[in-house]
């Protein structure tokens, strides 16, 4: 992902370009550093003199940006001070946008919650009303936060179906005139807008907080109501040409009888995720299949999540429709491997909540269609980031993007 300029708050009239940099530099490293540095370690990282390095950790002190600290134990001469990140000048917020969830939440620069809003009525559709819904969200959850939007470096945006704008860059189209999210937000909320796919956002939440943190080649998919996937190839995230690659919801499966929403019939979609396992679950009652749990007469109220709690609770029929999806998740993941040879495949999604359940049966179908080599060499994990990650993966892409976080 590439590095974007995201701290433009810090920039004085006056000042040369360099300096801004060189302060920049410092919020940067004293962001990536748990404890607190001294001033002549600060000049070693960013490669000043220490003369100077004092005279911009004072500036960035006199506005409130970093806070000294205690002195530091040396074993010789005087104890120097050291300074840190003042956290509560620095905020990012992350927005996932899914078919039917908005949610936005305002982190500070090391991911703690500050302030969530969820709004579990909300529609996505490619209409200007969407946008216009979409807008008045995030104002109106921005100032319940109570947060001085001044100090915000920026909003990270998780959603489904991105591509290229005609700027080249990751965004949504609304209406006939075709505007973009990303132009849209930046002018009407006045901050910087990265837009991602929702499961690419969920990788680099990973690789920044998860299992694929230091692990170079990564699959990460994400199972919920679709399935995605986010591919890590030498610690870079794969966009493609067009900014649609992972779109695993798509490779040609099984030729069945399932219509895919794209025209065709055999899509993985069609087999994985919530939106399948409701229709297994529908055609297995119309079959007069057993369940303590479901019944012909309610069919239309049931939610997949109902399906995933069933499976908890020991119902026959729910283990036995989720382990059919996770075998035939790790046939298509096995051909995958192949092809990329990754070192860790992480399951993430809704379906964590059922974790052995469906990864037991996930690592089965892997070993159907994959090379021994790569099976041997491949660890496949279950995420431990839990199940309602959207916002704070948006938070992680938007600090990465601007260099503020390890990965």
């Amino acid at each position: 992902m590439q590095n974007l300029d995201l701290l433009e708050f810090i920039s004085e009239n006056g000042i040369n370009g360099r300096k801004i940099d060189n302060k920049k530099k410092i919020i940067r490293l004293l962001s990536k550093h748990k404890e607190s540095l001294s001033i002549p370690e600060i000049a070693i990282f960013i490669d000043v003199s220490i003369p100077i390095c004092t005279t911009l950790i004072r500036e960035l002190a006199d506005d409130k940006l970093v806070k000294k600290q205690n002195k530091k134990t040396s074993e010789n001469g005087r104890r120097p001070f050291t300074y840190s990140l003042n956290k509560s000048s620095f905020y990012v917020v992350g927005v996932e946008i899914l078919s039917n969830f908005i949610q936005l939440g305002v982190f500070s620069v090391n991911l703690e919650s500050v302030h969530t809003v969820t709004d579990r009525k909300f529609i996505l559709s490619k209409e200007i009303k969407c946008l216009d819904a979409i807008t008045l969200f995030i104002e109106n959850s921005l100032q319940d936060s109570g947060i001085d939007k001044d100090k915000v470096i920026g909003i990270g945006v998780g959603m489904v179906v991105v591509t290229k704008d005609s700027k080249g860059e990751l965004s949504v189209n609304f209406g006939e005139e075709l505007i973009s999210l990303k132009e849209h937000l930046e002018a009407k909320i006045n901050l910087k807008v990265i837009i991602e796919n929702d499961t690419r956002t969920i990788g680099v939440a990973e690789q920044a907080l998860g299992a694929a943190k230091g692990v170079a080649n990564v699959l990460v998919v994400k199972v919920s109501r679709t399935v995605g996937l986010s591919i890590i190839v030498d610690r870079h995230i794969v966009k493609g040409s067009h900014g649609v690659s992972g779109n695993i919801n798509h490779i040609q499966f099984e030729k069945g009888s399932k219509l895919c929403n794209c025209g065709k019939v055999g899509c993985l979609g069609t087999e994985i995720g919530g939106n399948a396992l409701l229709t297994d679950l529908k055609s297995a009652i119309m079959a007069d299949k057993i369940s303590m749990y479901f019944n012909k007469l309610e069919l239309s109220n049931y939610q997949y999540h109902d399906i995933l709690d069933a499976v908890l609770n020991g119902d026959e029929l729910s283990i036995e429709l989720i382990q059919d999806q996770g075998y035939k998740l790790g046939k298509a993941l096995g051909n995958i491997m192949n092809l990329l040879d990754p070192e860790l495949v992480v399951i993430g999604g809704e379906y964590t909540m059922v974790k052995d359940f469906f990864i037991d049966a996930v690592r089965i179908g892997v070993r159907k269609t994959s090379l021994i080599g790569s099976v041997k060499h491949c660890k496949i994990k279950a995420s431990k980031l839990g199940r309602y990650l959207g916002a704070k993966a948006g938070a992680c892409m938007l600090l990465k993007a601007s260099d503020m976080i390890d990965f």
